[in-house]
């Protein structure tokens, strides 16, 4: 039986990373195969596991991580979360691609990038596994929805800023609602309150939701599902919108995949009329197939066959 030992965290807090490595937990329970967290308890343990799996964004965890993980495990893979990781161009990056025996990307830009340095050890994934889906279980209504109005839903983790520009893109959306039809209502799940100053003005053509949700409850409730971002790898949240059939639109900022719906990013005008067609039934899309636990399985199959 195959072992791993991963190198990230479960909620809390509830961030993409975050449920995606619980989504993964869920799949490798389902198949068997076990599993550790790294903690300050690995060293006093006698385990040595098959793959050390990290989950880290920022280059000075990733190289502790691989380093721990050459020490822990047989083969080191990276799920690198972000858009930014350029081996091909970059030379920390370049070196921590050298050091990893595999890494998993979820967008065609960075497999790109990885591609020119090495084939063998690249595989595009989705950020969910499809047997680590979880539906929803709460009872809890978060607002009230009215037959004559049509919602759209907005998720921030907090207000946070990459290379002098806001990630999440909220700014764009709060903007533009009063250019929207009078009966377009925003549902605007802001955990941390990071926004929590910004919505005065715009109060009555929202619903805020400043605190952990039962994000499934919320999307089931809603007709679009909204990702105006600036930097991004492959939703955790677009692919959950997706599983239930939620439409999807999103900046065209990276390759979004099958069955989302983009807009050209920063473009008010394209928005609005790409947000109008998509709520009024007039886009057609599909949700893109997830990532099957086997396939993961596999990819560290093949590494381990490798000397």
């Amino acid at each position: 039986m195959k072992s791993i030992l991963i190198f990230g965290r479960i909620p809390p807090p509830v961030g993409g990373v975050t449920k995606s490595i619980e989504n993964m937990i869920e799949a490798l329970k389902i198949k068997n195969i076990k599993y550790d967290l790294f903690s300050v308890q690995i060293f006093k343990s006698i385990n040595r596991y098959d793959i050390a799996h990290i989950h880290y964004i920022k280059r000075w965890k990733i190289l502790i991580a691989i380093l721990l993980g050459k020490a822990f495990a047989k083969k080191n893979i990276l799920t690198y979360h972000g858009s930014d990781f350029y081996p091909d161009k970059k030379i920390l990056d370049k070196l921590l691609f050298n050091l990893l025996d595999g890494i998993i990307v979820l967008n065609k830009q960075v497999e790109t990038s990885c591609n020119k340095l090495s084939k063998n050890k690249v595989k595009l994934f989705t950020s969910l596994f499809h047997e680590g889906m979880v539906k929803s279980t709460t009872k809890v209504h978060y607002f009230e929805k009215k037959e004559d109005k049509k919602y759209f839903l907005l998720y921030a983790y907090d207000k946070v800023f990459f290379e002098h520009k806001e990630v999440y893109g909220c700014s764009f959306i709060l903007a533009l609602l009063d250019k929207l039809p009078d009966n377009y209502v925003l549902v605007f799940v802001d955990p941390n309150k990071g926004y929590a100053t910004d919505i005065d003005d715009v109060a009555e053509r929202l619903i805020y939701l400043d605190r952990t949700i039962d994000f499934i409850e919320v999307l089931s409730n809603v007709d679009a599902y909204i990702r105006p971002t600036n930097f991004d790898g492959n939703s955790v949240a677009i692919l959950e919108a997706q599983s239930i059939n939620i439409p999807v639109l999103a900046s065209d900022i990276v390759d979004r995949g099958r069955g989302v719906a983009t807009y050209k990013t920063n473009n008010v005008k394209d928005f609005i009329e790409k947000l109008i067609l998509l709520v009024d039934n007039q886009l057609e899309f599909d949700k893109q197939s997830l990532t099957q636990i086997d396939e993961f399985e596999e990819f560290c199959d093949e590494l381990l066959e490798k000397s």
